[in-house]
């Protein structure tokens, strides 16, 4: 995706955290849902089902997710993984989404 203008980014959380979202918004060094790692950065996708792809599916012990958005134009910067075919697959971005910023779109369960 190559355009000047913003564009919707795509998260997916467990619900569990849904609180701690929506008093401080997403920020990276969270630990990951295995709690494996903290990676200095928080992930998103153009579209819902891209991003579910590349987290949730990985989780079926998570039993349901939320799903946040926000405006391509809102974090200072990002850092862009491609597709072998070029087409964007992952947004890093490598600071802090306040409350303010993000949406709260809705929530899905395993299998849904």
């Amino acid at each position: 995706m190559h355009t000047s203008e913003p564009f919707l980014l795509y998260h997916w959380s467990p619900t569990v955290r849904r609180r701690r979202i929506t008093h401080d918004g997403l920020r990276p060094s969270c630990p990951s849902v295995g709690r494996e790692w903290k990676p200095p950065y928080v992930c998103f996708s153009t579209s819902p089902s891209l991003a579910w792809a590349l987290s949730g599916h990985f989780h079926p012990d998570v039993p349901t997710w939320d799903l946040w958005m926000v405006w391509s134009n809102v974090p200072s910067g990002y850092e862009v993984l491609f597709f072998d075919d070029g087409s964007p697959k992952e947004y890093r971005i490598y600071e802090r989404l306040y409350k303010r910023d993000i949406w709260y779109v809705g929530s899905r369960g395993q299998g849904q």
